[in-house]
């Protein structure tokens, strides 16, 4: 552990080609942030020991009695929207969809209750399961590794940020051997930009168990070579999709949103109100990164204009510069 007010830089964990220098000292533990990936991460020796089985969180029955209530919340709220949205963003159509790491599977629960019809499609898998947890025929406890089938779409709601990364990495490698070609994955994480400008308390080593605020660099690392595309969805600093062997050669979120796969509309649209949900945070958030692009390209665009007019007073004589200066105070 790293001295109190010490400054250190140690090599990226996540991205392993920058180097991380100390961000703050929180519950006890040092975090440092990579100034090539810009992953917020524990330091290495923390990471090391949670690697071999020394948690900073236990995930005991006292976690998972405070975690139930927030699983609950999210099961009827975000993450049902998050669902919904990665069924619009996937460019198959969904016939099985996994919730990964789905604690006690509420949010399974969830989707089967609006979506009845389709409750078959709807699976979940958790390697550490609470005592209290969903009866649903497709509750799965394990590694994703050892699931059978392929899967079409599906998410991963507040977990990545528990995870080293040499836990993510397993998981991906997992992740591919059950995926179909194509097929797409939403995660919801508080990534570098949401910790830094919207939730600083979101690393949470002792309560929440958050060790690791994985930047678009270092995830792209991470998955990448076991096939998957990453991508940060447009105005949300806290959800990335990671597509399976992409066909196309972007991810055109705009296009998907309002030209869902013809099925998968049908599927959500079964749900009148998770349609609408999923489809009116798609469009908002990405109308929000637009609004934000477009402020910034003006601002900058006023700043050279400011600079350009500044730099071409300079040069003008005295009383030339006092009558443009009264032209541009009346105008």
């Amino acid at each position: 552990m790293i001295a109190l007010g010490a400054t250190v830089t140690e090599p990226c964990p996540v991205c392993e080609t920058g180097l991380s220098s100390s961000y703050r000292h929180i519950d006890g533990y040092d975090y440092l942030q990579c100034a090539a990936c810009g992953s917020l991460h524990v330091d290495r020796a923390t990471l090391s020991e949670i690697d071999a089985g020394r948690s900073t969180r236990v995930y005991d029955d006292a976690y998972w009695s405070e975690e139930l209530r927030s699983a609950r919340e999210r099961a009827c709220s975000d993450g049902l929207v998050r669902a919904g949205e990665a069924i619009l963003y996937a460019r198959l159509p969904v016939q099985r969809f996994l919730d990964i790491g789905t604690g006690p599977g509420f949010l399974l629960d969830e989707l089967s209750r609006q979506l009845p019809a389709y409750a078959e499609r709807f699976h979940g898998v958790e390697l550490f399961p609470p005592q209290e947890h969903t009866s649903h025929p497709n509750y799965h406890q394990g590694e994703i590794g050892g699931l059978n089938g392929l899967f079409d779409a599906g998410v991963c709601i507040e977990v990545v940020e528990h995870l080293t990364p040499k836990m993510l990495a397993s998981l991906v490698r997992g992740l591919a051997q059950v995926s179909s070609p194509h097929s797409l994955w939403l995660f919801n994480t508080g990534m570098p930009d949401y910790v830094l400008k919207e939730d600083p308390g979101y690393l949470d080593p002792l309560h929440r168990g958050h060790i690791v605020s994985y930047g678009l660099r270092g995830l792209t690392h991470i998955f990448e070579p076991h096939g998957f595309r990453i991508r940060v969805v447009p105005g949300k600093s806290y959800a990335f999709v990671a597509e399976f062997q992409p066909s196309d050669a972007d991810l055109d979120f705009e296009q998907r949103f309002y030209h869902p796969v013809r099925e998968n509309r049908a599927l959500l649209a079964s749900s009148g109100l998770l349609f609408q949900a999923a489809f009116e945070a798609a469009r908002a958030s990405y109308y929000h990164e637009q609004y934000l692009a477009r402020t910034k390209w003006a601002l900058t665009l006023q700043a050279q204009l400011d600079w350009m007019s500044g730099s071409w007073l300079g040069k003008l004589p005295r009383p030339v510069k006092a009558a443009a200066n009264r032209l541009f105070r009346r105008h």
